[in-house]
């Protein structure tokens, strides 16, 4: 899908990138969704207003689609719901991209703060994007037909974090890219998806009702393990560019990653470095108790109700932060 558009042209949204896999396109919309970015390449909202009113305090909130605001037009999404609330004194930077890992969005966010100074990284963890930080092929975890690429990968290297180059050798279709066998060795050494025969007899076994775990069971400590990593490095990469730096637990309740223990286990390994913006409070017994199309759109994403909620709460946090 993405080289046929190519192919033709046509303006990408969403566009390879050497270092980060993938990567939105400066000033673009979307073909199909309400989707807009700015001149920095990230979702568009009222922040790029803003920019001429001198804002005294610059904020980069990055993260997967959870903060892109998959599914919601511009102006209804969480961030701009943040800026919209915290006013011209704060410029607010969106630097959610879909189907983003959390090294990705650090990595992401580290080239972003080369060129645009701010005085405040909020890194938002999401449960679905643990697995990620273990994957190099898109496809190996989820068909995506806007998305179908590759990214790096952070691996632990003897107590120490050492980044691994996206597998390719080109500017290839995916289905050429796994017909080289040297792609194909690459991925079998570093994708813990990788499509190998004994994970697909599982797969088989677990469909014949076998009490076997699931691929996402097995790798929910290592998935876990490398995030504490990540935000660590997180921390410590804002910290060495002058940066204050917060951690915010971005929880959903509902589809196929519900939240779990997860963030309490970040919260015990990274508390007492950093402040730590914990969503999970704004959804509240009676919340939760409203219907799904309060709650989420059908991807999973925030509604405009929801994600004002969770505006309300971190635009709160943020002014405790100044």
């Amino acid at each position: 899908m993405v080289a046929k558009r190519q192919a033709e042209d046509q303006d990408l949204y969403i566009v390879r990138d050497s270092y980060l896999g993938w990567r939105m396109q400066p000033n673009v919309r979307h073909p199909r969704w309400p989707y807009t970015t700015n001149g920095l390449g990230n979702r568009a909202s009222w922040s790029d207003a803003v920019a001429a009113a001198a804002p005294t305090r610059q904020v980069a909130i990055l993260g997967n689609s959870h903060v892109h605001g998959d599914e919601s037009p511009d102006a209804e999404t969480w961030v701009a719901q943040t800026q919209t609330t915290l006013g011209a004194d704060w410029r607010i930077h969106n630097l959610g991209v879909s189907a983003y890992a959390t090294d990705q969005a650090i990595l992401h966010f580290l080239d972003f703060q080369s060129r645009q100074p701010v005085d405040l990284a909020l890194l938002a963890v999401t449960t679905t994007e643990i697995y990620r930080n273990l994957n190099q092929c898109r496809a190996f975890m989820m068909e995506d037909r806007e998305i179908p690429m590759f990214k790096p990968r952070f691996v632990d290297d003897a107590g120490a974090l050492r980044l691994l180059d996206i597998p390719i050798r080109g500017d290839r279709p995916l289905a050429d890219e796994l017909d080289d066998p040297v792609v194909l060795a690459a991925l079998r050494r570093n994708d813990a998806f990788f499509p190998s025969y004994s994970t697909q007899m599982r797969d088989i076994a677990r469909r014949m009702h076998l009490p076997l775990a699931t691929i996402y069971q097995r790798l929910y400590e290592p998935a876990l393990k490398l995030t504490i990593a990540l935000c660590h490095h997180f921390i410590a990469s804002c910290r060495d560019r002058g940066v204050q730096p917060a951690i915010m637990f971005l929880p959903v309740f509902w589809g196929s990653f519900p939240a779990g223990p997860e963030y309490d286990r970040i919260a015990g390994a990274v508390g007492g470095e950093v402040p730590l913006i914990d969503a999970r409070s704004v959804f509240t017994p009676d919340r939760l108790a409203l219907s799904r199309d309060v709650l989420h759109h059908r991807a999973n994403h925030y509604t405009a109700r929801s994600a004002g909620w969770v505006a309300e709460h971190v635009a709160t946090s943020l002014r405790g932060l100044a």
